[in-house]
């Protein structure tokens, strides 16, 4: 599946992604949709997903899954990287 993915303009992890080619000014939301993806930056186009692609911080199978129910699909992504440092091991 093709898709366009938006990321919002007032949350930077949640996202919106569409069919490729979905006008997302004009397309009709349900009147709870979430008000933090209303105002929306252009993310990826034309970003071709299989439901059993590895991707980091996206999940295809769920998102393919939400937009074959309501034709678009909410998700967040946060990547999060944990750095230490160790005592260097002694030499002999």
């Amino acid at each position: 599946m093709k898709i366009d993915t938006y990321k919002s303009v007032v949350n930077g992890n949640k996202y919106l992604s569409v069919p490729t080619g979905t006008d997302v000014a004009h397309k009709p939301f349900p009147h709870d949709f979430d008000p933090e993806l209303l105002k929306l930056s252009p993310f990826k186009t034309s970003l071709d997903i299989q439901p059993n692609d590895a991707r980091v911080a996206l999940d295809s199978a769920d998102v393919i899954r939400q937009i074959e129910e309501r034709g678009y699909a909410i998700h967040t992504a946060t990547v999060t990287v944990t750095v230490s440092t160790s005592p260097r091991p002694s030499r002999s």
